[in-house]
Parts: structure tokens; C-alpha cells; sequence
């Protein structure tokens, strides 16, 4: 098993984050990078090296009861975009800040003071449910029907698996992102396949301090993956992607092949098994998800295929790759509010992205896609700028 994978102890966790707090210098350089500082009073939160001097603090003093919700608030603000821990490999000691808001939530749950009560909810659904949106197991596959997807199974002799996700496949709105997927998976001759019994990948679960409950998802998908022989994974959400990746076992990365969706179809651009008939005279710009940019390093890939479709004028936001403003739903904030924040990143990320004169907006993840058309709405411009998924506008170039 990959360490990642190890639910480590609460004097563990408090040594760790000692530690990581001592390699902070303090210099502030993360300061102008955190998301955090756009849409609170400014220094309310002191961005990630505020954050873990005050998680630090409260491991070496301990915390008055009346304190503890403050605390919590704080740690479980962070959207996990990862500027923070760029700013400071950039110009400063290259501190891993974020690991530290990752252990200090883990050390909220062992001490009950976490997570916040609206993600209560989302954890008892992934533990009962094995989805994070309180519907039933049985339902996973409903987006499915009149498609006629194969079942993956060690018999059916398949290329692909096709791990679909819990957003695709229960929100109303990103079911549209996952038939559009299985359509250009089919135009391409993909011998591909989804899972009888898909389950969480365990994402939110470990970005919300839970990491028992991600072990135990992360077991379920690793047994199944192995007696079913998966050889090759394509994933819908970045979120899926990282997990997959970077905290699961390491044996299952030798065996499997893993790739966000973007990868994979833009394979298939270039060896020329996908290509686009219909043009599509728009001005389009594209938002870089958190978890498949500053994560991951996959930031030419989506612009690649982008500028691979007739007609598309591709022009940039005024934040892009690795400077590019998080949507705010990573980091387990998709399941909970914050009353004190003045303003969305939605909504400033959806004015960045009308200022380019765009006429669409794009981006290659579930939350993103979710997220943008909060934004869009928020600032009225619904009429002017539309909110597709990369997929979406892929299946448009291929038929109208």
C-alpha cells in the first residue's frame, strides 16, 4: 500500500505538523497566491502559513472549548488548490503547507472537533452509500439507461475501464459530461466498460480529514479492480484522476494505467482515431481545474484539444495554468458553506472569463463545471457566456 494509505495516529499527525510548521520561515510569500484572501476580509485568514501557526499553536498549547469551532473553520476553509505550496517552492523553502491543512483536518476528526456540520451528512452517505450525495447505490447507473454500456467484467475481453464518479453520475447537470464521454468513446472504437458496482474513489473522504472511511473505499475499488484484471483507467473528474494517482498503492499504478479524460482523447486525436467534422466558429476560454493543473502538471492537454476543433478562437483569462483562480469546491467544500466569506470565486472567476470576450467557457471538471455556472449566474451573464465541459464540446464537434 501506498503510505498515503496508512491512517496515521493523533501523536503522529501532531508531530508532523510540528515539524512542517518549523520549516516555515514565515516569509508570506503564499500570502497573494491563497483564493482565501479574494473572498474574506483580507487577512482573516493569513492564507496557508497563517493557518498552520495557528494549527501549530493549537497542537503545542492545546485550545480553549471556545476556540475549537474557530480552528475548524479555518482549517476546513481551504479549497486544496495548491497555490500555496507552488508560491512557496517558487520563492521561499518549499514547504509542503498544504500537507500540513491535510493533517491538521485528519487531527480534527480524532479529536471531534471536525468537519464542519454541513459535511457531517457527506461522510455518513459515503459510508453507507458509498457516495457523498445521499442517493442510492442502485441509482448509479440511471444516467446510463438507452446507452447500452457494457458491463466491465474479466470475460468481456474490454480496453477500458471508464470510472465514472459520483458527480457524473448523480448530478443532473454532469450526467451530460458522462453520455458525452461514453459517445466519443464509442465514435472512437474504445473497447471500453463501467463497473457493475462503481463506489467512491474515496476523494472526499480524505479531503475532509476522514482517512478511515478513505481507506475503506480505497480497499473496496483495489479489490475490485484487481479480481476484474483493469489494465487501463479513464476518469471523468480530476478529483478521481489525483486520487487514483497519488493515494492509492503504488503496485496498482504499475499494473494500471490511469488517465484523466484529456489525456486519453487527446492519444486518440493525435494517432487519429477521434477527429472533428463541424466547425465551431466561437471565442472560447478555458478554466484550469485545480486538481488536473496545479496538481498534476496537466495544463496543455485540454488546450491542445481545444485548438484541435474547427473554429475555435482559444484565448486566455488574465489567471491561467499554474496561476489560475480555484472555482472553490475543492478541499471537501462542495459539501458545506461558509457565511463569512463576502464574495464567490465563482463569480470572480466567471468575470475573468467574460472580460476575455468569450463566448464560451470550458472547463474538465465536474465541481468546475458546477461551480462556473453558479458564477455565471451570479453575475448575470448567462445570455452572453456559456459553461460547457471540454467533452460536451468535443461531441459537438463531431455532430450537430
Amino acid at each position: 500500500m501506498n503510505k498515503e494509505l496508512q491512517v496515521a495516529g493523533e501523536e503522529e499527525l501532531k508531530r508532523n505538523i510540528i515539524d512542517i510548521a518549523a520549516n516555515c520561515i514565515t516569509c508570506r510569500f503564499c500570502l497573494p497566491s491563497c483564493p482565501l484572501l479574494e473572498i474574506t476580509d483580507g487577512w482573516e485568514s493569513q492564507a496557508a502559513t497563517g493557518i498552520i501557526r495557528a494549527l501549530s499553536t493549537a497542537v503545542k498549547w492545546g485550545i480553549e472549548k471556545e476556540n475549537k469551532d474557530a480552528l475548524r473553520d479555518l482549517l476546513f476553509s481551504c479549497t486544496s488548490c495548491r497555490n500555496c505550496v507552488l508560491a512557496c517552492k517558487e520563492k521561499s523553502v518549499g514547504v509542503d503547507l498544504l500537507d500540513a491543512i491535510r493533517k491538521g483536518r485528519q487531527l480534527c476528526i480524532e479529536e471531534m472537533i471536525g468537519p464542519m456540520p454541513r459535511q457531517i451528512r457527506a461522510l455518513e452517505s459515503l459510508l453507507k452509500y458509498s457516495n457523498p450525495y445521499v442517493n442510492l447505490p442502485s441509482q448509479r447507473t440511471d444516467w446510463a439507461k438507452g446507452l447500452d454500456i457494457p458491463k466491465f467484467s474479466k470475460e468481456a475481453n474490454l480496453e477500458v475501464l471508464y470510472y465514472v464518479g459520483c458527480t457524473p453520475s448523480y448530478d443532473v447537470r454532469v450526467q451530460n459530461v458522462a453520455r458525452a464521454l461514453v459517445q466519443l468513446l464509442t465514435k472512437s472504437q474504445i473497447l471500453f466498460g463501467i463497473l457493475e458496482a462503481e463506489g467512491c474513489c474515496g476523494c472526499p473522504a480524505d479531503r475532509m480529514g476522514e482517512t478511515g472511511l478513505f481507506q475503506l473505499l480505497a480497499e473496496k475499488n483495489l479489490e475490485q479492480f484487481e479480481a476484474l484484471n483493469v489494465e487501463q483507467i479513464v476518469t471523468t473528474s480530476p478529483h478521481c484522476y489525483d486520487t487514483f494517482v497519488h493515494l492509492y498503492s503504488e503496485e496498482m499504478n504499475k499494473k494500471i494505467r490511469i488517465e484523466h479524460y484529456t489525456q486519453f482523447f487527446l492519444d486518440l486525436i493525435d494517432q487519429g482515431r477521434l477527429s472533428f467534422g463541424n466547425r465551431i466558429e466561437k471565442k472560447v476560454t478555458y478554466h484550469d481545474p485545480c486538481y488536473l493543473g496545479r496538481h498534476n502538471n496537466i495544463y496543455e492537454e485540454p488546450r491542445k484539444i481545444l485548438r484541435s476543433i474547427p473554429g475555435i478562437e482559444l484565448v486566455e483569462m488574465k489567471r491561467s495554468r499554474a496561476n489560475a483562480l480555484c472555482c472553490g469546491g475543492g478541499g471537501g467544500r462542495m459539501w458545506t458553506d461558509f457565511s463569512a466569506e463576502k464574495k464567490r470565486l465563482s463569480a470572480i472567476r466567471a468575470k475573468e472569463a467574460f472580460d476575455t470576450g468569450a463566448e464560451i467557457l470550458v472547463t474538465a471538471c465536474p465541481f468546475c463545471l458546477i461551480n462556473m455556472e453558479e458564477g455565471v449566474r451570479l453575475i448575470n451573464v448567462e445570455e452572453s457566456l456559456q459553461v460547457k465541459d471540454i467533452a460536451e464540446l468535443m461531441l459537438d464537434a463531431i455532430e450537430r
